[in-house]
């Protein structure tokens, strides 16, 4: 309070619990008409909404019990691995448009073998020693690279 006062107070409290929990929830109904649309569910009725909604609680829920950490680094991977393809796809229209495609086909490798290196060595992944890790990282993003430019720089 003496360092921040009440306006300082007032933003670290909406900084720390409201927008975490509305997060929460936009991630949860997110999470639910994305699953409706997929399994072709219609959602117009409370009960339909809840056959989703409560089974993506209680994972959510039992999700609390799970060491955090190893959850975030699972999520920091998986958003990665959306990095990369939302990168590429980005590449792909740049150079169907005739566009400087290595502002996005640039970050795009990088991800890559970040993406390998992480998985392959980290104790959730694979366990390899970080110089194996790094070299087939290295390889597999060539590969990757390579056969994505065959395929689409025509």
């Amino acid at each position: 309070m003496a360092l921040l006062g009440p306006i300082g107070v007032a933003l670290t409290v909406i900084g720390v619990v409201v927008c975490p929990i509305t997060t929460g929830d936009t991630a949860l109904r997110s999470s639910r008409i994305t699953l409706s649309d997929e399994l072709h569910i219609n959602q117009e009725k409370l009960v339909s909404r809840l056959k989703l909604a409560v089974p993506l609680f209680l994972a959510s829920y039992a999700l609390t019990f799970v060491d955090f950490t190893l959850v975030w680094r699972y999520f920091a991977w998986a958003q990665l691995i959306t990095a990369v393809a939302v990168l590429l796809s980005a590449t792909v229209y740049l150079i169907q448009k005739n566009k400087p495609y290595i502002i996005t086909l640039a970050p795009a490798i990088v991800c890559t073998l970040i993406t390998f290196g992480y998985i392959l060595q980290v104790p959730e992944g694979l366990r390899l020693p970080s110089m194996v890790a790094n070299i087939i990282s290295v390889i597999a993003t060539i590969i990757i690279t390579a056969i994505f430019l065959k395929k689409f720089k025509k």
